[in-house]
């Protein structure tokens, strides 16, 4: 999960950076950057909550 809210924290920056520029380029550039740390984040939360499912499913299997 630290990958997680490492990847939030980025785009939290973006977020920032976006709003304190007075170029357009780079506001849509850091933008742009933000959207694709927030899919990034919730790719791995993805992953993560179904490696967590295999891994109560193989414990499951063993024990019965």
């Amino acid at each position: 999960m630290a990958t997680v809210k490492f990847l939030r924290k980025q785009a939290a920056t973006c977020a920032t950076l976006a709003e304190q520029t007075h170029d357009d380029e780079s506001r849509q550039r850091c933008l742009q950057l933000e959207q694709t740390y927030l899919h990034l984040a919730e790719t791995e939360e993805q992953l993560v909550g179904r490696m967590s499912a295999l891994t109560g499913e193989s414990e499951t299997k063993h024990t019965a």
